[in-house]
């Protein structure tokens, strides 16, 4: 029987808080009580579904958690269960365990082992002093890990937080704003395109889905425009198998994984398939699924990310995938925050995955938290043929990273206040000598997945067929005409050589300036985050060594935000 207030009495026995009438009691749809809340998320199960996604006006709740902000430690003393090889175990600090032990359907989620590695498990048993998981987090769990309690009824203390229980099929919400309607997502997907053809979707606003709010699949020419697409606990969009689709003029916020997926062409044949995501604004993403969860994820040959604004996220922005991609004219800002080991811009651990041109971005105020490190466009694990041209980095660490790879085109980039400007390593060389030698590497099993022997491979990447027989652990690349200002050029690691290095036509960082800026640039500059002061730098001659025209990188300024003013929308 329910208490009063409508609380079922056995739940109520549970609760810990002195909530007075600040609890509400939802009865759910059948649709949502039947599973559990959510999936599993690990490191080969990024984008596991959530089953039960709650939503006000304010956008989404949180199933209720400890603690309610950062994070809890790992004690010490952490064991894998003897019994069973496959569920780990960790020690707590105190006592706090002891309130769990009821708890039907616990989650524990965390970065088990690595600070990169963010995965989410249920927790199988709980004892005194120590909590079992139900699987093994990836390469186990360290002393002093970041992990916190997810849908535990005793940790119902904070508004905007919900437990649901499957037995009485309701969920007890602690709403923020008690004149706030709550509403659950009951659907998977909003809008599904499979097989169309020449079709518009404009001047929409999509949100509140358990999955992908559109997903777009062997399609030709579908555009969604001028559009709100928002508040899903899976991406914004995905398309797969299209193409010439995409998303323009737009904005994308507050999603669980990331924000927009893009798939298509044929790599064998190098086939485009010409995806696009253009003029956009994109922020607030990866809210549950915090690895590889970008705001854009690009995959298959011949996709185009261009005058995009991204920001404010702990995830990164765009991640590389394939051929002949470009990525151009984007603001990024304010992401990696609570990262480490990731950059803006990545690809990696695949030798032909070549071609794509990255060039006139303006990625700015990127720093590491304390005791992390994040880099801005990072080539990792033997990233190669990739061409990074004319970007203007301002304040953001390592700005480019190449790890371990060749072939790659440092070309004409300027670098404010960012440093090392340029890192090259031959990690090939040292710790990942395996992933070069053992044939049964993830970068060697993509290579011989590809035609590299081909002619048309021979012709588009030539060097790549001849790779193994060409000392490829060498990290050889081209280095020339770019511009540090108040920045450490090069550093050199894990036995990459300069003079392996095509390093021609560098320019600074002695001697030089930026150019005083003329009255109307001052009035243009005062905006916040303006670039008008880095388009002209002086020697220290006060002759101009770089002059370039930067107002199209700016894209804070230039896209407004997206406005609804219909009535009863924020």
């Amino acid at each position: 029987m329910p208490a009063p207030d409508g609380i079922p009495r056995d739940l109520d026995a549970t609760l810990l808080v002195d909530r007075g009438a600040k609890l509400r009691v939802y009865r759910l749809p059948a649709a949502v009580t039947g599973q559990r809340i959510q999936e599993p998320r690990t490191l080969a199960r990024r984008d596991a579904p959530v089953h039960l996604a709650l939503f006000d006006r304010a956008g989404a709740l949180w199933p209720a958690r400890w603690p309610n902000t950062g994070w809890a430690r790992t004690a010490s003393d952490v064991s894998v269960s003897s019994h069973n090889e496959t569920k780990a175990s960790f020690a707590l600090a105190d006592g706090r365990s002891a309130r769990w032990r009821r708890e039907p359907e616990l989650w524990a989620e965390g970065y088990w082992r690595w600070n990169w590695l963010f995965e989410t498990f249920p927790v199988a048993a709980v004892a005194p002093d120590h909590l079992t998981l139900e699987a093994t987090p990836y390469e186990g769990i360290a002393s002093g890990a970041r992990f916190r309690i997810v849908h535990a009824l005793s940790e119902l203390d904070a508004p905007g937080e919900w437990w649901r229980d499957a037995g009485w099929g309701v969920v007890l919400l602690w709403p923020r704003d008690p004149s706030d309607a709550v509403e659950v997502a009951v659907t998977d997907t909003l809008l599904n395109v499979e097989g169309a053809s020449h079709l518009r979707i404009q001047a929409l606003t999509l949100e509140q889905a358990q999955g992908d709010l559109v997903r777009i699949s062997d399609a030709a020419d579908v555009v969604i425009s001028g559009s709100r697409l928002r508040r899903s606990a899976g991406r914004a969009l995905s398309i797969e198998r299209s193409t010439a689709s995409g998303l323009e003029r737009s904005t994308v916020a507050e999603t669980g994984i990331g924000g927009v997926r893009l798939s298509g062409g044929d790599r064998p044949s190098l086939i485009p398939a010409g995806l696009f995501v253009r003029d956009c604004r994109i922020s607030d993403y990866a809210q549950s699924a915090r690895t590889q969860s970008p705001a854009i994820m690009v995959d298959g040959v011949g996709q185009t990310v261009e005058g995009n604004y991204i920001h404010d996220t702990d995830e990164y922005a765009i991640h590389l995938r394939g051929n002949e991609h470009r990525v151009a004219w984007n603001e990024i800002t304010r992401i990696l925050s609570e990262s480490t080991d990731s950059g803006v811009i990545y690809s990696g651990r695949d030798w032909s995955a070549r071609g794509s041109v990255i060039e006139h971005n303006y990625l700015h105020d990127i720093r590491a938290a304390p005791g992390f490190e994040i880099k801005g466009i990072y080539l990792d694990d033997m990233a190669s043929g990739i061409t990074v041209r004319d970007n203007l980095f301002v304040r953001v660490d390592q700005p480019i990273f190449l790890g371990g790879g060749r072939d790659n085109r440092i070309i004409e980039n300027l670098f404010v206040d960012s440093s090392p400007a340029i890192h090259v390593d031959a990690r090939g060389r040292t710790w990942a000598q395996d992933a070069i030698t053992d044939p049964l590497s993830e970068l060697r099993a993509a290579y011989a997945a590809m035609p590299v022997g081909g002619k048309l491979w021979r012709k588009r990447y030539p060097g790549l067929a001849t790779i193994l027989a060409d000392d490829p652990a060498a990290a050889r690349n081209s280095l020339t005409d770019n511009v540090f200002l108040n920045s450490e050029p090069f550093r050199f690691g894990d036995l990459a050589r300069s003079g392996e290095q095509n390093l021609t036509r560098n320019i600074g960082p002695a001697g030089l300036r930026l150019a005083p800026l003329t009255r109307s640039d001052e009035q243009v500059a005062s905006r916040k985050e303006s670039v008008k002061q880095f388009e002209n730098v002086l020697d220290a001659t006060n002759a101009l060594v770089r002059r370039r025209d930067y107002d199209r990188m700016e894209r804070s300024i230039l896209l407004k935000p997206f406005e609804d003013n219909r009535p009863g929308h924020p």
